[in-house]
């Protein structure tokens, strides 16, 4: 699937600020000749059930034949050293067309690569199970992110029709 299919502009109507500035033509610069993914997928991997929530989000990707980094199979922070590691995860998602946090546990690292992938200029997705209508992520992250999914649906959506669901979140 080429990255294309997932850049359409989503439907009319504000459900965050964030949708005003998006260009679906917009052109990304990549730095590095390694392969480009089509998404990192950044989020908490520490209990039985954020790994669950993990490889739902990663096997809708994989489904489609996506090419996905993971953090958390990529490099050993025991074996390389939290400098390596982090300068492996920041080319990740220099070389990736789009960030996906997965916002289990609001995880730090989920929340830095979204914030990282913004700032390149890269649509950034929310990932939050469960989501209801008028629940409170952050405003930061309501204002980045491309658009908010509420689970592996909503993630099958935005691949299959290039639209995102909207989803009224409390912006105070």
């Amino acid at each position: 699937i080429a990255y294309s299919q997932f850049r359409r502009p989503l439907p009319q109507g504000r459900f965050n600020r964030a949708m005003e500035n998006f260009n679906a033509n917009q052109h990304i610069t990549f730095t590095s000749s390694k392969p480009i993914y089509d998404f990192y997928v950044a989020g908490p991997y520490q209990t039985a059930e954020q790994v669950e929530s993990m490889e739902r989000l990663e096997r809708v990707l994989q489904h489609r034949n996506l090419s996905v980094y993971r953090p958390r199979f990529a490099m050993d922070v025991n074996v390389s050293g939290p400098e390596a590691v982090f300068e492996n995860r920041i080319e990740a998602i220099k070389n990736s067309a789009a960030v996906i946090a997965n916002f289990d546990d609001k995880d730090a690292g989920a929340i830095f690569a979204l914030a990282y992938g913004f700032a390149l200029g890269k649509p950034v997705y929310a990932y939050c199970e469960g989501i209801l209508p008028n629940s409170r992520i952050s405003l930061m992250v309501d204002q980045a992110a491309t658009a908010v999914l509420d689970g592996p649906a909503a993630l099958e959506e935005l691949l299959d029709s290039g639209q995102a669901r909207p989803i009224q979140l409390d912006e105070q």
